[in-house]
């Protein structure tokens, strides 16, 4: 198997008691072609004592001095020092599942036209216990449209090449709701997302986190950046997105169209989301395949 370099980036803002979880998350995957870069944005608890510790392990450590008022300017510094094929990053709250790298990295490696991905979210409470999963049924036009649920930046990687080709940074226009931002202003408008069936991430929600202290401003940005995707998107997508509207209000029915079968519907099949099946059975080869899957099915089996 080859092994892409995956390079993560940690931003580490005052959860010096669950940073530690954090890195052993992504540490103990023990992926052989691993880019761990932290950066502290100038924790006043013990984040960076912690850090330290771990410095032998990491590519690239930084405390950033100063006060900020959005993790931008950190998660900016951190992906400057990455070089790695494949991207993503973690807030020092959350985690990566046991066995997400090497699957994204065959999963990357099995189809080199896959620019980005999510898989399915985990949210757990500030015990990191398991108390949701959720399969994201969300695209270009659900994205466009604001249909409930985010994609889940925990479980969402994508190749340098994508990285590069959108200016390589976060724009500072959006302090905050910057992932949402990122997938509505550059992703969505170069590449298709693709849905994995694994879990990847997991996202710990505690009631002090800043989406939940500044949701109105986070649902502001939220909106401001999918009037963005909006007014950039060409005429013909804009037109279709009025289609998928129309379409919503026969969900209740559209549902239970089995994927293959709603792939081969006219019209319908335009909003088919592309899905990525990966299974990974003991003494077998891995086993990657794409499928189109019916946006409007929000159970299980995928």
């Amino acid at each position: 198997m080859q092994y892409p370099k995956i390079s993560i980036v940690v931003h580490s803002f005052n959860r010096a008691d669950y940073l530690k979880e954090a890195l052993d998350s992504i540490l103990n995957q023990q992926y052989p072609n691993l880019e761990l870069v932290v950066v502290d944005d100038n924790s006043s608890d013990d984040s960076w004592e912690v850090i330290e510790a771990y410095r032998p392990r990491l590519a690239y450590a930084e405390k950033l001095e100063g006060s900020r008022t959005s993790p931008i300017h950190a998660l900016n510094v951190g992906f400057s020092h990455t070089t790695g094929e494949i991207m993503g990053w973690l807030n020092n709250k959350n985690k990566l599942m046991p066995g997400s790298l090497r699957a994204l990295a065959e999963v990357f490696n099995t189809l080199p036209h896959v620019e980005w991905l999510t898989g399915i979210g985990l949210l757990l409470n500030k015990d990191g216990v398991i108390t949701d999963v959720i399969p994201v049924r969300k695209d270009l036009y659900e994205s466009m449209l604001c249909v409930p649920w985010n994609i889940q930046q925990e479980s969402t990687f994508w190749k340098r090449s994508l990285w590069e080709r959108t200016k390589a940074s976060f724009d500072e226009k959006y302090p905050w709701a910057f992932d949402v931002a990122l997938w509505n202003t550059k992703f969505f408008l170069h590449a298709s997302l693709y849905h994995l069936n694994t879990v990847l991430g997991a996202y710990r929600k505690l009631p002090s986190a800043q989406s939940t202290a500044r949701k109105d401003e986070f649902y502001s940005y939220i909106e401001l950046s999918r009037q963005e995707l909006r007014r950039r998107v060409p005429f013909s997508v804009l037109i279709l997105s009025y289609v998928y509207v129309f379409l919503r209000i026969f969900k209740p029915i559209l549902r239970n169209i089995p994927d293959r079968i709603y792939a081969m519907i006219p019209v319908l099949n335009c909003f088919c989301h592309k899905a990525i099946r990966f299974q990974n059975t003991n003494g077998n080869p891995p086993h990657v395949k794409i499928y189109k899957r019916n946006p409007f099915r929000t159970i299980f089996p995928w």
